[in-house]
Parts: structure tokens; C-alpha cells; sequence
């Protein structure tokens, strides 16, 4: 095997790498988050360590996923994986743009108090892009109720990362179809560009 030619960055990179980074970067944000005194920035270097550390991981676990798996054969024999593994440059600028956005609201939640106001405001927009983690923790939470105890932290801990690398496929989704849409909106002399 090359290794060269497949740690280098490319296109069918970014699906697998959101689906490991996003749950990496959620406990790496959850354990920054909980070691917060109130109304005081929180974000140390240690907490920015782990997530370069985490990101570094999740690049690799995806290089090893694609190793296993035939990106190029199934893009040819799948629209689905066509999509999944060959996200055009409108995909990849509005998950840019999704992923700047969502990055900056949670870094400005770990180094100043965000107003009451804006967290109103980015509620709708939060709740959409992270629909599967919170249908699934709505779910954890009704199935805790019914069997009245609450499952061990290892389950708890495995039903959050499967919920998250589902928000970030979901995110990848939404920025697929934004971009389609964006692309049906623009003029042809624009598209061109």
C-alpha cells in the first residue's frame, strides 16, 4: 500500500472524516464545557491539544475506512456514494460554511457568555443540524423512563458518538441539497464562473 497516496487529502475524505471528528470534537467540547466555572472562559491549551490530537485520529480512521472500502467502484455503481464520496465544490463550500458557523458559536460558548437573545435566534438553526443527535437522545430518554433505570455510561456513551457521526452524515446531507438548491438559483452566467 502507498501511504502516501492515501494519507494525501481528497474529496471521498470528507464524509468518513465528519462521521469520527464530529463525536472526537463533542467530547473533547463536552469535557472543556464541564470543567467551566460559570461566566469564565474555559478553553486551555490541554482542551485545544485533544482536539488536534482527535482530528488527527479521525483523518486517520478515515484514510482506514477508505482503505477497506472501494470509494472509486461503489461512486460508479451508486448515486448515493456518488454523492457520499464525490462531493462537488457548492457541497463542499456550504459544509465550509456550516461547519465555520457551528464551530464559532460552540468556541464562543467556551470563552464568553453567548446572550440569551442569540441562542433564541440560532435555536431553529441548531435543532435542524443536529437532528439525529437529538432525536436519538429524545429516544434515550424515553426508553430510560420505561425501563426505569438509567442504562450504564458505556451505552449512554456509544448511543451519543452513533448519534453524532449521524448528525454529521445528516449535516453532509443538508449541505448536498443546499448546495443543489443553491446551484437551481443561481444564474447560468454566475454557475459558470
Amino acid at each position: 500500500m502507498n501511504w502516501y497516496a492515501a494519507l494525501r487529502p481528497r474529496r471521498s475524505l470528507v464524509l468518513p472524516l465528519l462521521a469520527v471528528a464530529v463525536p472526537t470534537l463533542y467530547f473533547v467540547y463536552r469535557d472543556a464545557a464541564m470543567g467551566c466555572p460559570s461566566a469564565r472562559p474555559c478553553l486551555d491549551a490541554a482542551h485545544a491539544g485533544y482536539a488536534l490530537v482527535g482530528l488527527a485520529g479521525a483523518y486517520l480512521a478515515a484514510v482506514v475506512v477508505l482503505a477497506f472500502a472501494d470509494a472509486s467502484a461503489l461512486a460508479s455503481h451508486h448515486p448515493y456514494a456518488r454523492l457520499a464520496f464525490r462531493p462537488t465544490d457548492r457541497t463542499l463550500a456550504v459544509l465550509g460554511v456550516f461547519g465555520a458557523a457551528t464551530g464559532t458559536y460552540l468556541l464562543a460558548t467556551l470563552v464568553t457568555t453567548v446572550p440569551g437573545w442569540l441562542d433564541l435566534v440560532l435555536a431553529p438553526f441548531g435543532l435542524v443540524l443536529a437532528l439525529p443527535f437529538a432525536a436519538s437522545y429524545a429516544g434515550m430518554v424515553v426508553v430510560t423512563d420505561a425501563l426505569l433505570s438509567e442504562p450504564p455510561t458505556w451505552v449512554q456513551t456509544a448511543v451519543v458518538a452513533a448519534s453524532l457521526a449521524l448528525t454529521a452524515v445528516w449535516v453532509f446531507a443538508l449541505a448536498t441539497g443546499t448546495a443543489g438548491l443553491l446551484g437551481a438559483w443561481l444564474p447560468a452566467s454566475v454557475q459558470s464562473r
